[in-house]
């Protein structure tokens, strides 16, 4: 699954000019609503802030409604592309005393279209500056700043954050939720490295948060999930050191009887996995009937020792048709993993998750790979492997409570070209993933959120971290401010 690079959000201070629109375009739009918006743009700094109506004239060739998901795209009566904390918490102001809903926006990424609404986007872009400290082991962030822009921001400093792979990806949502990516085993998920947070609040209010100032919030905004207790609007984040690395890719392609049989050996081939290495195996079907295996990853130890794990893995799982290993900066194994392009993605997908607690039997690594051979669509199926620091942080000392036992993730993935074809690849998705039921956890990820987990979305993300959380939540927003359908719910 590939995501390809976007205009970074950095960019959106030369956007506050409005371009090619006329001051009678402007006055249409905001007739078309009932909205006081003259009001809201009293409370903003027209220099720095900028909103947007629908029906209005664009102020740049930039399309601020433009979503990953395709499904779940609207475009909002009022989209304020915000430029400080003081400005969100106008924005709140204004919503709340004119009873109008919003979403909160960052990346954009939300598999169900969370970051949308069809009256408000409080749109965090115009927050993306990144400032290294000056002993480097921190680094400021602005919620509107993507993935990518961060990593290249860290790149001369010879530091990262563990972070996903995408770069487009907003590093809010993603940090929020959890964050796995190809530096998780070493360093763990992205909300292990955040050091405090600049929170906006239900009344409006700008708060510090960290283990010492709010820790009850700081504790909830580590895995909680976005859009629930507040609008982050600046992390500031531990970073670690990491110079070259190891990055490596291995393949099988089997009928799905040995296919399996190679599953179950990186299944066991994870127990002992040194915790330098993060991989993610990724199953699809070929043709005549065949599954390819392909399991690729990064190392921040030697290439010669992950070598050496790699004869361990063809031990257990017979020697592979193609190998490949290379030793390369961090910042430009980041790069080849995301994929590279210049065009922020838009399609019509579909996501939903698993977590693997205990190793997968034959018979459910069968079931997954045959029900991949008999879906008539194409789904491809990503296992990110977790451990190492991921594991070792309690599952109650953040809210992200996939920890300890967690073997790996599971993501079943689609996309497609043709709307009509949508209902038909739901349906797809979902018959795989009804036949997965026996030999799974029954826990899913809040970054790959899905509305096909009705009302029980909630102890499946957040398991016996939920009553913690509903508790947090009833105390920071017990009008039910931030809320989306999947939120925390103010009671379990």
């Amino acid at each position: 699954m590939q995501r390809r690079d976007f205009l970074q959000a950095s960019g959106l201070l030369s956007a506050h000019l409005i371009v090619g629109s006329s001051l009678l375009s402007i006055r249409r739009a905001e007739a078309a609503t009932s909205l006081p918006i003259a009001a809201l743009k009293a409370a903003l700094d027209p220099k720095k802030d900028l909103v947007l109506l629908a029906g209005g004239a664009a102020p740049t060739k930039f399309d601020y409604d433009k979503s990953y998901s395709k499904r779940n795209q609207l475009t909002p009566q009022v989209r304020v592309v915000v430029s400080s904390a003081a400005a969100v918490a106008s924005t709140i102001r204004w919503a709340t005393g004119n009873g109008v809903s919003f979403a909160i926006r960052s990346g954009g990424h939300s598999y169900e279209g969370f970051s949308q609404s069809p009256d408000l986007v409080i749109d965090a872009r115009g927050m993306a500056a990144i400032a290294l400290a000056a002993d480097k082991k921190s680094v400021s962030i602005g919620s509107g700043a993507s993935l990518g822009a961060v990593y290249q921001a860290l790149e001369p400093s010879g530091r990262a954050i563990p972070a996903g792979t995408c770069f487009p990806v907003g590093v809010a949502g993603h940090s929020l939720g959890g964050g796995f990516g190809l530096l998780g085993r070493p360093f763990g998920l992205a909300c292990d490295s955040v050091l405090s947070m600049e929170v906006v609040d239900a009344s409006g209010n700008i708060q510090n948060v960290s283990g010492e100032a709010n820790p009850d919030l700081f504790w909830a905004l580590r895995g909680g999930g976005n859009g629930s207790f507040g609008v982050v609007t600046k992390f500031n984040f531990r970073t670690s050191l990491v110079g070259m690395v190891a990055k490596f890719a291995i393949t099988w392609i089997k009928p799905a009887a040995q296919a399996a049989k190679i599953v179950l050996a990186w299944q066991d081939w994870l127990d002992n996995l040194p915790p330098a290495i993060t991989c993610t195996l990724h199953l699809t079907k070929e043709s005549g009937g065949t599954i390819k295996v392909h399991v690729a990853g990064l190392s921040v130890d030697t290439e010669s020792k992950l070598t050496v794990e790699l004869k361990r893995l063809q031990k257990l799982a017979g020697s592979a048709a193609m190998l490949r290993t290379s030793t390369l900066s961090f910042a430009r194994a980041a790069t080849i993993f995301n994929g590279g392009g210049p065009a922020y993605e838009s399609v019509l997908m579909k996501g939903k998750s698993d977590y693997i607690s205990e190793p997968m039997t034959e018979q459910g690594i069968l079931t997954l790979l045959n029900g991949l051979l008999k879906a008539p669509g194409e789904i491809a199926v990503l296992c990110d492997s977790y451990g190492g620091a991921i594991n070792k942080v309690a599952s109650g000392a953040t809210a992200f409570v996939h920890r300890g036992n967690a073997r790996y993730l599971i993501q079943y993935f689609m996309q497609w070209e043709n709307p009509a074809a949508t209902d038909t690849n739901i349906a797809m998705m979902q018959t795989l993933y009804t036949s997965m039921r026996p030999f799974v956890s029954g826990q899913s990820y809040v970054n790959y959120c899905d509305m096909d987990l009705g009302q029980g979305y909630a102890r499946a993300y957040w398991g016996d971290n939920l009553p913690r959380l509903t508790t947090i939540k009833a105390a920071f927003d017990p009008k039910n401010i931030f809320r989306h359908a999947q939120s925390v719910p103010l009671g379990a």
